[in-house]
């Protein structure tokens, strides 16, 4: 065999490699295009007590004397406190804000000059002591005390124990995600692969119908492989 021959057999033969091996990714590219999978949720909720409460507590004094009005709300601020601790909160819990004064000056004859309002803010992980101390407000304007409220209402329960259980949540919604692709996969009359991928859902936090309960759910997504 001549050098020439043997040139083009090695060219030939390099030719029908490549190309084997051209046709062989190529195969693996499609198989891998056309597996089949399904797609599945699973959901865990959970009802789940508050464990903090923020009781916003805004009050106001008004008089055409300066000197009237920062009386009144220095008074009615030992009357609230002094409820509150009767009530059985302790100070660390009380927070006082700033009082925010205004003067409507002398030409408006229909209202007092000088106005002050006041906050008190109770944070504390007694949340139902929160909640009785709330239903029982209205004997601080029977002592004195002019309150006035937020549109969102005086008080807001608050649950951050999340990490706490969210080991256990995303386990029991992913068993249910798993079970819900077997029930498909029997319905269907097809085998379950392997997963295929795997996707945790935001949690959400939601209030209840009771204030100082709140859901807690997520939901986990997955998707497994079918024959």
């Amino acid at each position: 065999m001549n050098a020439n021959k043997i040139k083009a057999a090695i060219i030939l033969s390099i030719g029908l490699v490549v190309s084997s091996m051209i046709f062989s990714l190529a195969f693996c590219y499609v198989r891998s295009k056309s597996v089949a999978y399904m797609s599945v949720k699973g959901l865990a909720e959970r009802e789940v007590d508050a464990n903090v409460g923020i009781w916003t507590i805004r009050f106001e004094a008004v008089d055409d004397n300066l000197e009237q009005v920062n009386a009144q709300i220095i008074k009615q601020t030992e009357i609230l406190v002094a409820f509150l601790k009767q009530k059985g909160f302790v100070d660390k819990e009380i927070i006082y804000g700033t009082p925010e004064l205004r003067d409507h000056g002398k030409h408006d004859l229909k209202r007092c000059r000088y106005s002050t309002s006041m906050e008190v803010i109770v944070h504390t992980p007694n949340i139902f002591l929160v909640y009785e101390t709330v239903q029982k407000s209205h004997e601080l304007v029977k002592m004195g005390v002019c309150l006035t409220y937020h549109w969102n209402g005086p008080a807001k329960f608050i649950f951050t124990d999340l990490n706490v259980i969210k080991p256990s949540m995303i386990q029991e919604a992913t068993i249910n995600a798993k079970k819900a692709a077997h029930q498909l996969a029997t319905d269907s009359d097809v085998r379950l692969g392997m997963v295929r991928r795997a996707t945790q859902g935001v949690f959400s936090i939601e209030d209840t119908h009771i204030p100082t309960k709140k859901k807690v759910r997520v939901v986990t997504q997955m998707e497994y492989t079918i024959q």
